[in-house]
């Protein structure tokens, strides 16, 4: 075979290539269209009828502003927060309670009975954070080092203590993981709105008010969003662990074998 021919035989092999190539691109665009036309659909572990309640705390509120930095004041912070991980939550297929939703006082006990009452799997508590130190940042979670007596009576999913220490770690890892900021642990503190409650429960310390850089972040709407997305992450997580349950029916006697009271913080952070 002649080069001449040769060469317009690789021509031609070339082109039929290109050809298909082209027809691939094309197809692949019009089922990309095609499937940009389907509705999403959400596959979720619960139906919503019966999918688990979680309580969400915005911490402080009303004549209690709690901390104040940075620009910034706790009450009205948290409950930004708060109602961005109710709207995370809603959105992943869980019911949701906040104590509060507006800027209003609502006392410590109240919101454990506000969970009790509504018969919640899961209290999770939103705050912020101050040091003496400026250089201290990051999140913290905080769970009952012991539950109070009343609480001890009536428990769901994973008992005591153990269950709470669970989700504080789900709630750390996946706030920090979100948000990318420093991981300071978990920590075991008999907060009242954590001791009060039968059901697992964690108290999350969203940063410090008092880090410049910190306290900055905390003011954009794209890292709020970001940390709360984390903290809702975290409370799925933590319920793909626990036993399946129906509305209804989670609450387990517990016998109390120390029927000592607990001594419980004289307030929350």
């Amino acid at each position: 075979m002649s080069s001449r021919v040769s060469k317009l035989a690789f021509i031609a092999r070339s082109a039929a290539s290109y050809a298909a190539f082209a027809v691939s691109v094309t197809a692949l665009g019009w089922l990309a269209l095609r499937l940009e036309a389907v509705p999403t659909v959400q596959i979720r572990p619960w139906e919503l009828e019966s999918a688990p309640l979680i309580v969400v705390d915005a911490g402080h509120g009303g004549h209690d502003g709690g901390a104040v930095a940075g620009g910034l004041i706790e009450k009205s912070l948290s409950l930004t927060l708060a109602r961005q991980v109710r709207d995370h939550l809603q959105d992943l297929g869980l019911r949701v309670k906040m104590t509060r939703d507006s800027d209003v006082f609502v006392e410590l006990e109240e919101r454990s009975k506000i969970a009790a009452d509504a018969k919640a799997a899961i209290f999770v508590s939103l705050h912020l954070n101050t040091s003496d130190t400026p250089s201290v940042n990051g999140i913290e979670t905080y769970y009952a080092e012991q539950k109070s007596l009343a609480a001890r009576r009536v428990v769901k999913g994973t008992r005591g203590r153990d269950a709470s220490e669970m989700l504080a770690r789900s709630l750390q890892k996946q706030a920090c993981l979100g948000s990318k900021a420093e991981d300071r642990g978990i920590k075991a503190k008999n907060y009242a709105v954590v001791t009060h409650t039968s059901w697992p429960a964690g108290l999350v310390e969203c940063g410090f008010l008092t880090h410049a850089e910190e306290s900055a972040k905390l003011k954009r709407a794209d890292y709020q969003a970001s940390l709360t997305r984390g903290i809702a992450t975290g409370v799925t997580d933590f319920l793909k662990t626990q036993p399946a349950q129906t509305a209804g029916s989670l609450e387990i006697p517990l016998r109390i074998e120390n029927e000592e009271e607990v001594k419980v913080e004289s307030k929350d952070p």
